[in-house]
């Protein structure tokens, strides 16, 4: 058991020594893993919801057979079961993986932004729930509360379930799961997918954005609220997890004017407290790089899917780590030779002086992002090529 604390603890530290801009004893491998783990397993989504112990014997394959020095998550990342227990949500199970149903998240109108900024945790309970989710929108008051608490109970059951496995996964193979309870969407991102949708929050950004940057304001508060209810103090092997989806699609300016100030906001909070804040950036955000120069020095490790990684590093070096690496497609569908070769480059170009992750571009959702031949290769390779 020592050895495994041991390798923990080592792994721990080589992620830390990135994210604070030194160079470790070689460089991290972070494993980006969702979905994947199931096809990799040989079962299926709704199988692993019924199924707790089947669910982390699925994830724990996924992790711990490739040298990753941390990972995402020991389950699915999203509590479905509590979702579809409230009777509503955007999420479609009946797939191999996660999918979100667009076109079903218009619930707020323009005219109730002054509602959502006077009180969001007022107005997202009160109007926004009853308007989302069948139990709040049928039978008496007592009736209405107790399908919540049946809910409620999912949800404490899959808060639960996770940390038991992060901590079996440590004491059984000696692997950081770096969720610390906190996996948010920013102000921004809140509104798009829970609030407006995609088409609703595009309408806002051109007709009402002084609006929507004070809605994004005032959602700030709720949010450090749940961060620090759950992260009271900072820990290596636990970070603060966010996911971004919005800014890609909009232009510098509207990024400056409507999602920034909230954003860096919270940010900036956060890391004031020490503690360390894993962010994926979809899509492309070379536009943006200027904004993000501004985080504070080593308490990001930023993840980016369609960036060219040498031009991320000289722009983003400096207060940054970067992570990414091999494009899920050339996983799939490249030789083995061809990926190491792509690992290679990336590492003489992008590990001297530290502050580099190497991991897939895209979290792994399907059995087409990844052949497990291939990401064995290239990380058993890393292991071997990056050590100093």
């Amino acid at each position: 058991m020592n050895d495994k604390l041991n390798l923990y603890n080592e792994r721990v530290k080589r992620l830390k020594d990135a994210i604070e801009l030194r160079e470790p004893d070689r460089v991290p491998i972070y494993g980006l893993v969702d979905n994947w783990a199931l096809s990799y397993y040989g079962a299926t989504l709704n199988e692993v919801l019924k199924d707790p112990e089947l669910e982390y014997q699925v994830y724990a394959k996924a992790l711990t057979d490739f040298p990753f020095d941390g990972a995402l998550a020991p389950g699915v990342t999203m509590p479905l079961n509590f979702v579809h227990a409230l009777g509503g949500g955007i999420f479609n199970n009946n797939t191999e993986t996660i999918q979100i149903a667009t076109g079903q998240s218009e619930l707020m109108r323009p005219e109730e932004y002054d509602d959502l900024i006077a009180d969001p945790i007022k107005f997202i309970r009160d109007t926004i729930f009853p308007r989302k989710y069948k139990i709040f929108q049928e039978g008496t008051v007592e009736e209405k509360f107790g399908r919540y608490a049946y809910a409620l109970s999912h949800f404490f059951k899959y808060v639960q379930s996770l940390q038991i496995c992060s901590e079996r996964i440590k004491q059984e193979y000696g692997l950081p799961i770096t969720n610390g309870g906190v996996n948010l969407f920013m102000p921004g991102d809140l509104i798009m997918d829970y609030l407006r949708d995609f088409k609703g929050i595009m309408r806002d950004i051109k007709k009402c954005p002084d609006k929507l940057a004070e809605a994004c304001m005032a959602l700030v508060d709720p949010l450090l609220m749940n961060t620090f209810g759950v992260l009271h103090s900072p820990t290596d092997d636990k970070y603060v997890h966010l996911y971004l989806h919005l800014p890609q699609y909009i232009r510098a300016k509207e990024f400056e004017k409507v999602y920034w100030p909230s954003f860096k906001k919270y940010v900036d909070i956060v890391a004031a407290r020490g503690l360390k804040i894993l962010i994926l950036f979809e899509k492309n955000w070379e536009h943006l790089y200027e904004y993000l120069q501004e985080f504070p020095k080593g308490s990001v490790i930023g993840f980016f899917e369609e960036d060219d990684l040498r031009k991320a590093k000289k722009a983003l070096g400096k207060n940054i780590c970067i992570a990414g690496g091999l494009r899920t497609n050339d996983l799939y569908y490249a030789s083995k030779e061809k990926c190491i070769d792509i690992a290679k480059g990336l590492i003489d170009d992008l590990a001297p002086g530290g502050g580099f992750v190497f991991a897939p571009d895209k979290v792994l959702a399907t059995k087409n992002d990844a052949k497990a031949e291939n990401l064995k290769a290239v990380t058993e390779f890393i292991v071997e090529y990056s050590a100093r």
